[in-house]
């Protein structure tokens, strides 16, 4: 999975993303930690996945590449379901879905 967006400040795009998923059920369950280059996304609730994506600093702005995942046993039967609601949230807030 693979994903750009405009903003070139992560915190520009954190403060995006948790505002698009504040009266969604989805934010419930769903944190967004940006560190200096990557974003680790984490799902919670009966266990624990995590989705964590490389950080790159392009000219229009920043591209997420996912390199990691950890998807819980009891997740595995809705990971297409969330993954997709998590893309609908990203181009959302303006992000271009590169590969899924």
């Amino acid at each position: 999975m693979k994903f750009s967006l405009p903003e070139s400040d992560p915190s520009t795009v954190k403060s995006k993303v948790l505002e698009a998923l504040g009266g969604r059920e989805l934010g419930k369950i769903v944190n967004f930690d940006f560190a200096a280059d990557n974003l680790t996304v984490t799902i919670n609730k009966l266990g624990k996945s995590k989705l964590i994506f490389d950080q790159k600093h392009t000219g229009e702005g920043l591209v997420y590449t996912l390199v990691n995942e950890k998807i819980a046993f009891s997740h595995k039967a809705f990971k297409g379901e969330v993954v997709t609601k998590l893309l609908n949230v990203i181009e959302g807030v303006g992000g271009t879905i590169i590969e899924t």
